[in-house]
This record gives structure tokens, C-alpha cells and sequence, in this order.
């Protein structure tokens, strides 16, 4: 059976080349997770409920409801729920509906450094911060119209779009966060960028810290370090989350997942998945067509 290209760029769903935004409700069961990956869109995690442990390039925060992530061009990142209560709102939206028609001094001295990562922005915002409500305010306004879609609702999407990203960079001017260093983990760049891509083959530490220029005792360190995990249990929750959807989508048997993603023994992923999801690959499954099924009663 051949495999499946995993992960690496998306493609997200944007319907209207003309009003390139689109958002997604993550939750439980229809989708709970935003699996690893990076796209040449932007895009805000608005986290509403229960709590979750995001990646962004090589940076991984625990956020929780009321928090805030800004995603810029090309950066990997994902989001995987620390229980099944957690939702969030993402909000994917293209550069053109930032830097369309002529060049003002809006788009040269802010957007473009922006969008060409010139201004080392900071992607975490947590819901305690005294200024975050405004922030808050414009992405759930987001939310509601273009949910509701009524008369005139694209000139409020982009209006309130534009003041979002004006409050990040007054935040940052503020806090004085403009901070051009590179980050203390971009060092293990390099093998998140090949699990992102490679997550369903082998990977050794020593073949890991060697992709780092480190050495097998030290990059388990740093690794550890950036992410939370070992560089197993990553890598496993990387093939769960897409054995998940896989799934959900009911094309392939349980052992053909297992293979997709990159276990050899199918009682081994049927183990790992139940630790990671607490339920067993085939009541996951059931779970969901039940879930799925009520809802197309209504």
C-alpha cells in the first residue's frame, strides 16, 4: 500500500480568492486538533475553552481559554488539546487581504516587514495581560460577522483584521518586545522541519542530533527542553493526530492507518493511540459517526 504525503504545507480551504479568509472551529469530535504544519497564510488561535499545548516554529507554549496565538507566514506550528472540553477559533487569512492595491505607509512601514518576518513579533498573549481585552474584542467581532454574514459584513472582517494586527505591534512597542535574536531553541529547526514532513518514517536521536549539529545526550536535552516531550513521544503524538483524522474519515481500516502513519504493528498503535486519546482507535471512530449521525438527525 503506498503511503500518504502526511503533513508539511497545507492547503487550507480559502472559497473566495476575492475575501481570502476563512475560520475554523477546532473541538471535539469533528476536528480537536490542528496537526503540525505550515501554509502561506496568516493566522490568530483565539482559545475559548479548557486549554491546549500549541507550537509555533520551534516555540511551544500551554495556553488556555482566553489566550492568544498570532501565526505568521510559513511558520510550523499546530495545536493539540490537553482535554476534550478544549475548543478554539482559527482564523486563517492571505496576505492580499493585508497588502492588495498600492503601497501606502501603513504597508511599507508595518505590513510588508511584517508578512517578509523583519519584526521579530511575539506569538504568545496571555489572557491576564492588562491591554488584552481590545485584542479579544476584535477577533471575537471577527468571528460574529463573519459567522452572521450580514449586509456589508467584509468591510467589518477587514477593519477589525487591520486593528488586531495594530494592537499586536502596539503591545510589542509597549513591552518593548521587538527582540531580533534568534531563539534559544531554533536549533532543533531543522528536525521539526523533517518530523513535519517525514513523522510516518524511522527517526533515531543520533540521526536527529545529527540533523542539529549536536550531540545525542544534548539534543535530548534541548529537545526535551523546547518541546515537553522526548523525541518519541513527539513523534508519536505527531502519527496519532493524523491516525485521528484518518479515521474520522472512515477510507481506510485501522491496520492501514497504523501503516499510514508509521507504526509496523498494529496492536502497538492501538496502544499508543489509547494513551494519547484515552479510547481505542475503534471507539474513536464510532464515536464519531455516532456523533456525526445525531447531528444530521437534527
Amino acid at each position: 500500500m503506498e503511503k500518504l504525503h502526511l503533513s508539511k504545507e497545507e492547503h487550507t480551504s480559502i472559497p473566495d480568492p476575492a475575501f481570502p479568509i476563512n475560520i475554523f472551529f477546532i473541538r471535539h469530535p469533528e476536528q480537536s486538533t490542528i496537526p503540525l504544519h505550515w501554509h502561506n497564510h496568516l493566522e490568530w488561535l483565539y482559545i475559548t475553552k479548557g486549554s491546549f499545548r500549541i507550537q509555533v516554529s520551534a516555540e511551544f507554549k500551554d495556553v488556555s481559554a482566553g489566550d492568544i496565538i498570532f501565526v505568521n507566514r510559513k511558520q510550523l506550528h499546530s495545536a493539540f488539546p490537553k482535554s476534550h472540553e478544549s475548543q478554539l477559533y482559527a482564523i486563517v487569512f492571505n496576505q492580499a487581504f493585508l497588502i492588495d492595491g498600492e503601497i501606502d505607509r501603513v504597508k511599507q512601514n508595518y505590513l510588508i516587514p511584517l508578512l517578509n518576518n523583519e519584526f521579530n513579533i511575539p506569538f504568545y498573549y496571555q489572557s491576564n495581560h492588562q491591554q488584552l481585552d481590545s485584542l479579544q474584542a476584535c477577533l471575537e467581532k471577527i468571528i460574529y460577522s463573519f459567522t452572521e454574514k450580514r449586509f456589508g459584513y467584509e468591510i467589518l472582517v477587514k477593519a477589525h483584521l487591520l486593528e488586531a494586527i495594530a494592537q499586536i505591534f502596539q503591545f510589542a512597542h509597549v513591552a518593548q518586545t521587538f527582540d531580533h535574536q534568534s531563539n534559544k531553541y531554533d536549533v532543533i529547526k531543522p528536525v521539526l522541519f523533517h518530523i513535519s514532513n517525514h513523522f510516518d518514517q524511522p527517526l533515531s536521536v543520533k540521526q536527529a542530533a545529527d540533523m542539529c549539529n549536536l550531540s545525542p545526550n544534548y539534543f535530548c536535552y534541548v529537545f526535551k527542553k523546547a518541546t515537553g516531550y522526548s523525541l518519541k513521544t513527539y513523534i508519536n503524538l505527531l502519527r496519532i493526530s493524523e491516525a485521528e483524522h484518518l479515521l474520522y474519515s472512515n477510507q481506510y481500516t485501522i491496520q492501514e492507518i497504523a501503516y499510514l502513519v508509521g507504526f509496523s504493528d498494529s496492536t502497538y498503535f492501538g496502544r499508543t493511540f489509547k494513551r494519547f486519546k484515552q479510547k481505542t482507535p475503534t471507539e474513536a471512530r464510532e464515536l464519531y459517526l455516532e456523533s456525526k449521525s445525531k447531528k444530521h438527525q437534527k
